[in-house]
């Protein structure tokens, strides 16, 4: 699923695709299970859910991950 997902988003966004190209910006896509609500409710603690808050997509820098991922093991 990871491989045909990447495909997928690789052919979807272009940038995306020069990022992964070759692994040199973006390493292979990894997926994490989430409990349901996890990411809305990150959100909510940043003060971004909402209609008028962007959502990050693509970064360079793995702190929205990280920030999730510490904000989901707080929370279950």
């Amino acid at each position: 699923f990871e491989a045909t997902l990447d495909q997928k988003l690789r052919a979807l966004n272009s940038d995306y695709d020069a990022k992964r190209h070759k692994d040199i910006a973006l390493q292979p896509l990894t997926i994490t299970n989430m409990p349901q609500g996890s990411f809305a409710g990150w959100l909510k603690s940043k003060g971004r859910l909402g209609g008028q808050s962007k959502i990050p997509r693509l970064s360079n820098e793995r702190n929205f991950v990280d920030e999730l991922l510490t904000y989901i093991a707080k929370h279950e």
